[in-house]
């Protein structure tokens, strides 16, 4: 028996380890592979099942499709199913698919371990915890199934040793016979679920190993072949149906899955036309009766449409016979116009001579018209030139005028300008006053007074910067007094603070984390928004009064429960939710500055109703005083009823037990007795935790009182009377300090009366200044002013006397006199001129005035004759009237024709075509005018039938011929089921039959030798073959009747013994390579315990069953045991050597013997 060991390697000896090894390398490729990494993912379950149905597809015959005339259905006959699975087995006993070699590396709880089991059963032992479920583990991991088969963890990285990164499994399975056995490789991490896959030493994907796997039949998630420890109780739970499939699947003829499915698949078709064709066949009859009711009316209909139709074609060829009268109408007006036509030609040849004798007076007159406006021109030419040589005239003598006005203002300008003289020389004498005037000496005096402003403005300086000291000393001054206030009103604040337990426990909690501190000051601004309260975290809302309990309440509870905000509305969490992430600013606390970060929220949301706010208690009051205990922890927290509830959910405050007694006097196992899982005594608290495994006993793990930091808040006095002596210091120091800066004060007002008597001064000395300045600016403008005045007087006095400027206007004038003459001779030239063109102005128009007359005469003349002519013209247009009337009647006739026939159908135009094809050959309008009206009449009289009785008619034809068409197809394909459906029934019900006869019995025999019965049977659903199943039914006492096995009905030990007895039952018949149960014998009694194993020992190393794996954590006294057997023991502890060192296999009890032979000299048998 080659034990199982955590480290070591187990191996037969040196020489096999060598000679794997070369075995090893020669399966590795020589060349380099990129090795592919997949997602463990990649494929779930139904991709599994895809795998496992196209397998067995592959291994059937396609005879089997009923849906053919195969031979399949032929060749098997009712109640001859050969079920018994032949194994390809080689030569050293394993059969093909079965497992030869494990090997793990970092995988659950192994470091290293290879090993190898045996070709039938393989009993695997150790403790608990030493890694026997870690092996069923790594078949299914390692052969491609996904890690949920173990019903443990769902994730990859899950079975990472604890440690390690990363972890591999090698699986070697047993090769067809005159094939190399299957090396499937896998390696896999903790950071996410991709894994490594290599089949044989070569690179492939996880969907090329299952279906290498698929190939031998493995089914590693299927529990009638594989049932892992977690799995063990969903066996029981397995519905009747699942119950079916997975034994199908796991023994019995292969193809028993495929007829199942068909059945299914083609029984649920089959229902569900024959649902839909009674409808059917129900809608085809009704438009049956509907169409057989309107036939009279249509044939009615008909007759009506045939007059009808006959009536249109009449009224189409009357509009031809009027159209064609029509047309004859035109032909008959136009020979009318030509008639007109040639009279009036004949009327217009007569005038031609009078017409010529108008054209040559019309041309004469406009000669002569155009001659009187060319002399007409020449005289306005001439009245022009004469306006223009006058206009000269007249400008000379304006000037001349201009002279005697300028002539008649001389006195008066000359008076203005002796003014002027007079006044300069008043000015002249005015400034020559003030200059003679005797000067003062101004400027000593002024800069005197400049010397004493600047020493005023320097003392004023200087008080200045005094002032500035001083006013410096004085804010200060106010500032250190508004510190001193401000510190005094922090100091008291900080004191209420103290003396406000609310106010302290808020405080802790915002120095403790700073996302606290920015929620807390979230809600104060903008809790109004919220749907519901938003509860402090209990840190702050939890008021536990008696102080000795404080730190029991608190030990129930971790830190992040106390400092969880609690919301009573989903959309207020869902909000403050999104707060998360979020930037809090940088913040002071006790005079450090933190900086600012992500706010990190714990969030909780609670329905408050009265069953979360009053959980059910483990047990009454005074149950729990017997034992006791004070109550429970709930019973002394105050707080608001959300809090409660979120408290009594999270941390179990209503089921964990108080007291003040010490520990030695509480009874730990009577409280679990309860089902009170947690206690707090005296001293220490106490939490019991239930085992997984043997009798599932409760182990009571104990932890040392913790004071309390958040439920046992009070007032600190040493603190408060620290701040009230520092508050008593701070106003001592303001007293103190008070009289200095009054006295401060005063001096700041007295230099600053100082400092306003100098700038008073100083004004004073500026207006005297400036007095004096002023005085000098006088001096200097009456001398610039006195000698600008006499310029201006020199130049008067320069100009002419009044004489000498009136003997130039006079000259002037003369000269203008004399410049007028020769303008008066040239308009005195113009006017003879234009007198001159007068009578031939007269002689000219009389002319054209003649000839306008003589061309009006004829013109009259003509205009007699023109009456007979417009008269023939009239004629004329009247009769193009009369031709283009008939025409247009004509159009419209056509156009009203082919209008109506556009839209009528083409037999009607045909027909229409046909009878106008010769108008002449028509009858008379008046005849078909008569047909008209007498069908017309006939329509009248016929029977009043609705008009949409042919379309009804029609439409319930159309849907009579579709419904019928319909049943046909259904009734032909619902035949075809139905045969279908027998002829697979009549292979799979003897088949299955045969199956669950066979284990039934070996259930029943195996039942009876542990004195209960039992026996297992099909449940048939008539017409609904998903509802097919297995039932198991056991009975474990004479009194009671068979019942069928389910998750509740029985205990786990029965639960236990019908799975495996069943299991066991399915092995001579199961076509899965190997087998696996794992601690199947949870809550067996050793009676039946020792009868299953030696009903399995016996089953499983038959000479035709398969590999089995049977893994328990303990073994009975006088268990039956088959030189087929391989018993595995598991070796497990930290001090192990480490296998994978040729020098510290002590592990391995083939080389340890063969090593003390070769040692000692001794042969070792």
């Amino acid at each position: 028996m080659p034990p199982v060991r955590k480290r070591p390697q187990v191996i037969d000896s040196d020489e096999e380890e060598e000679a794997r090894r070369g075995q090893s390398s020669s399966a590795s490729p020589t060349k380099r592979r990129k090795t592919v990494v997949q997602d463990s993912q990649e494929l779930d379950d139904s991709d599994l099942n895809d795998l496992n149905s196209g397998n067995e597809k592959e291994n059937d015959d396609e005879g089997l499709l009923v849906d053919g005339d195969g031979e399949g259905g032929e060749q098997l006959e009712r109640g001859r199913v050969s079920f018994k699975p032949e194994y390809e087995r080689g030569d050293d006993g394993y059969v093909a698919g079965s497992v030869v070699r494990i090997k793990m590396t970092n995988f659950m709880t192994y470091d290293h371990v290879e090993f190898r089991p045996g070709p039938h059963l393989n009993m695997i032992l150790g403790p608990n915890g030493t890694g026997k479920s870690s092996i069923a583990a790594a078949i299914a991991i390692g052969l491609g199934f996904p890690p949920k088969v173990m019903g443990r963890a769902n994730e990859l990285k899950a079975y990472v040793k604890q440690g390690a990164d990363q972890a591999m499994v090698e699986i070697e399975l047993k090769g067809k016979r005159g094939k190399r056995n299957t090396v499937i490789w896998r390696k896999f991490n903790k950071e996410d679920e991709k894994s490594e896959w290599k089949y044989n030493g070569s690179t492939c994907t996880r969907r090329e190993v299952l279906e290498y796997v698929q190939r031998f039949g493995i089914q590693a998630n299927n529990l009638c072949s594989f049932l892992p420890q977690d799995k063990v109780a969903e066996f029981a739970k397995m519905a009747p149906e699942v119950v079916l499939k997975e034994t199908m699947r796991a023994a019995g003829d292969p193809r028993l899955t495929n007829w199942h499915e068909m059945l299914v698949e083609k029984g649920a078709k089959s229902k569900e036309i024959g649902n839909t064709l009674e409808g059917h066949v129900n809608v085809r009859d009704r438009l049956k009766a509907q169409v057989d009711a309107l036939a009279p009316d249509v044939e009615h209909v008909q007759e009506r449409e045939a007059r009808e139709m006959e009536a249109e074609i009449l009224e189409h060829v009357v509009a031809v016979s009027q159209h064609a009268e029509l047309k004859k109408a035109v032909d008959q007006a136009k020979k009318e116009k030509e008639t007109v036509a040639a009279r009036y030609t004949k009327l217009q040849g007569r005038r031609q001579p009078l017409k010529e004798l108008k054209e040559y007076w019309e041309k004469k007159a406009h000669k002569d018209e155009v001659k009187a406006q060319s002399v007409e021109s020449k005289y306005k030419d001439g009245m022009k030139d004469l306006r223009t040589k006058l206009n000269k005239a007249r400008d000379v003598g304006d000037k001349s005028a201009d002279i005697d006005r300028q002539l008649e203002r001389l006195k008066v300008t000359f008076k203005r300008r002796q003014d002027e003289r007079e006044s300069l020389i008043r000015r002249i004498e005015e400034c020559q006053k003030i200059l003679d005037e005797p000067r003062e000496e101004v400027d000593s005096e002024v800069r005197a007074k400049s010397r004493e402003k600047a020493d005023l403005q320097t003392e004023y300086r200087r008080k200045e910067g005094v002032l500035d000291e001083l006013k410096d000393e004085y804010e200060d001054n106010k500032r250190m007094f508004r510190e001193l206030n401000q510190e005094i009103e922090d100091l008291n604040k900080k004191q209420m603070m103290l003396q406000n337990i609310n106010a302290q426990k808020e405080r802790a909690a915002r120095d403790l984390d700073p996302s606290i501190d920015f929620m807390l000051d979230w809600l104060d601004k903008n809790g109004h928004t919220l749907e519901g309260p938003v509860h402090k975290p209990p840190m702050i809302s939890v008021t536990v009064q008696n102080k000795d309990y404080a730190w029991q309440v608190e030990q129930c509870t971790n830190l992040k429960q106390r400092s969880t905000f609690i919301c009573t509305a989903q959309a207020d969490f869902d909000r403050l939710l999104a707060l998360n992430n979020t930037q809090y600013p940088s913040r002071i606390v006790q005079g450090r500055r933190f900086e600012g970060g992500k706010v990190q929220l714990n969030l909780a949301y609670q329905d408050v109703t009265n069953e979360s706010v009053n959980p059910r208690r483990p047990c009454d009051a005074e149950r729990l005083q017997e034992l006791g205990m004070d109550g429970f922890a709930i019973d002394y927290v105050d707080a608001e009823p959300a809090v409660i509830a979120y408290l009594c959910k999270q941390s179990g405050l209503h089921a964990t037990a108080l007291t003040q007694r010490p520990s030695v006097q509480v009874d730990g196992n009577a409280l679990t007795a309860l089902g009170i899982k947690a206690w707090a005594t005296r001293d220490d608290h106490t939490t019991a935790i239930q085992s997984a495994y043997g009798r599932r006993d409760h182990v009571h793990r104990t932890n040392q009182k913790q004071e309390a930091r958040a439920f046992n808040r009070t007032v600190d006095n040493q603190a408060v009377q620290r701040i009230v002596e520092e508050i008593a210091r701070k106003k001592k120091t303001k007293y103190d300090r008070e009289q200095p800066h009054s006295e401060l004060k005063a001096r700041l007002d007295g230099i600053t009366d100082e400092r306003e008597d100098i700038k008073r001064q100083a004004g004073v000395l500026e207006k005297e200044i400036k007095a004096l300045q002023e005085k000098a600016k006088r001096w200097q403008r009456a001398a610039t002013d006195c000698e600008q005045h006499k310029e201006k007087l020199r130049k008067l006095e320069a100009q002419p006397s009044q004489e000498e400027e009136r003997k130039k206007l006079k000259a002037e004038k003369l000269k203008f006199a004399k410049a007028r003459l020769r303008p008066l001779d040239a308009w005195l030239d113009s006017c003879d001129f234009v007198s001159e063109n007068c009578s031939d102005i007269v002689t000219s128009a009389l002319t054209a005035l003649q000839s306008t007359i003589n061309k009006q005469a004829v013109s009259s003349r003509l205009n007699e004759g023109n009456e007979m002519l417009n008269r023939a013209k009239k004629d004329l247009e009247d009769a193009g009237v009369r031709v283009d009337e008939a025409r247009r009647r004509a159009a419209n006739k056509w156009q009203q024709l082919t209008t109506a026939i556009q839209d009528s159908p083409n037999e009607i135009k045909e027909e229409v075509r046909n009878r106008a094809r010769d108008v002449s050959s028509l009858p008379p309008l008046e005849e078909l005018q008569g047909q008209l009206q007498t069908l017309r009449a006939q329509l009248e009289l016929a029977v009043n039938i609705p008009g949409n009785v042919v379309a009804r008619y029609n439409d319930y034809k159309d849907k009579l011929d579709k419904a019928q068409d319909i049943v046909d197809r259904e009734e032909l394909e619902l035949n075809g089921l139905k045969r279908d459906i027998k002829k697979t029934l009549d292979m799979f019900d003897p088949a299955l039959e045969t199956l669950v006869q066979a284990v039934s019995a070996k259930f029943s025999a195996a039942f009876a030798r542990v004195k209960c019965s039992g026996e297992v049977r099909i449940r048939r659903v008539e017409g609904d073959f998903s509802a097919w199943g297995i039932e198991i039914l056991v009975s474990y006492r004479d009194e009671d009747s068979l019942a069928i096995l389910t998750g509740s009905h029985q205990s786990g030990g029965e639960r236990s013994l019908a799975t495996v007895t069943y299991l066991m039952s399915l092995s001579e018949m199961s076509r899965t390579p190997f087998s696996l149960v794992d601690e199947i014998n949870q809550g067996m009694d050793q009676r039946a315990e020792r009868a299953v194993h030696n009903q399995l020992v016996e089953v499983t190393c038959d000479a035709d069953a398969g590999q089995y794996f049977l893994i328990t954590p303990k073994l009975l006294t006088g268990l039956t045991y088959h030189p087929k057997m391989k018993v595995l023991i598991i070796n497990n502890g930290a001090h192990l050597p480490d296998s994978r060192m040729q020098s510290q296999r002590y592990g391995d009890l083939s080389a340890c013997l063969k090593k003390y032979s070769k040692k000692h000299s001794i042969a070792a048998h």
